[in-house]
């Protein structure tokens, strides 16, 4: 079920009002090391607002023979220790059975009991040497339960912001060498129908808030999240004549993307 075509009705927009956090990076440096730099703001918005974690690439990865696993120490909500990790690793059901991920992919640092966290003491990582270069970012987001369906989506698109491919000039020939360029603007764009303006797209109009675009294949196996941080919506209403149901068109960007791939 999972491996069959996704269709339309499959993906929808979910968002909450509460922010995302961005605690701290980590970059790969050697085999099993890892530096590990903090944010303070978004620590000590943290520690004011315990939320779980998820790890994001900010880079393309290629793990080598085995899992990037990144461990966080640190305490939970009471002030208890609490240790998450967060494993790289292929799907099961996946036919694509190399450990190399484009940037954005993302992995859940789960918990006994999936326990938020309130302060981070130390990431580590275990990674074979080809991680060297990697960079994971840590997101903390807000709990499932406050998030709310955009309804009657009719149209659903959005850019993974991975790095546009640029072409490097030899004589003539104008793209002899090709090379990672930009990464474009994180762009998403959605149309819904018009409930009510006290629900969906306009009651978020222009806020800032966390996306969630949640694929469940057939209406029973959740399978993806794609995590949106930073977004912003700009929506339009259109009203056609007689029986046609009016519509919102928003424009939106985001600032990152995590996707966690059910595993």
């Amino acid at each position: 079920m999972a491996l069959k075509p996704t269709l339309g009705y499959e993906l929808q927009l979910f968002v909450s009002t509460q922010q995302s956090v961005e605690p701290g990076t980590l970059a790969v440096v050697a085999a099993n090391s890892g530096v590990y730099t903090p944010s303070q703001a978004d620590v000590l918005a943290l520690a004011a607002a315990p939320v779980e974690l998820i790890a994001e690439l900010e880079t393309d990865a290629n793990c080598g023979p085995t899992d990037l696993v990144v461990t966080v120490v640190g305490t939970d909500s009471t002030g208890a220790a609490l240790t998450g990790t967060a494993t790289f690793g292929v799907p099961a059901y996946s036919s694509f059975t190399e450990r190399v991920f484009p940037k954005g992919y993302g992995a859940q640092v789960t918990t006994a009991g999936n326990s938020p966290f309130k302060t981070i003491t130390s990431v580590t990582v275990a990674a074979d040497a080809a991680a060297i270069g990697v960079k994971v970012a840590l997101f903390g987001i807000p709990a499932l339960s406050t998030f709310r369906k955009i309804g009657c989506k009719t149209q659903l698109n959005f850019d993974p912001k991975v790095p546009l491919p640029h072409s490097v000039q030899c004589g003539r020939d104008l793209s002899a060498f090709i090379k990672a360029g930009e990464i474009p603007e994180g762009v998403l764009d959605i149309t819904a129908k018009i409930p009510t303006f006290s629900d969906g797209l306009s009651r978020v109009n222009g806020r800032r808030v966390t996306g969630m675009i949640k694929e469940v294949k057939e209406d029973v196996l959740d399978t993806m999240h794609v995590f949106l941080m930073g977004l912003i919506m700009s929506a339009k209403a259109t009203a056609g004549e007689s029986v046609d149901a009016a519509t919102l068109t928003a424009t939106a960007k985001y600032e990152d993307i995590c996707i966690l791939l059910a595993q």
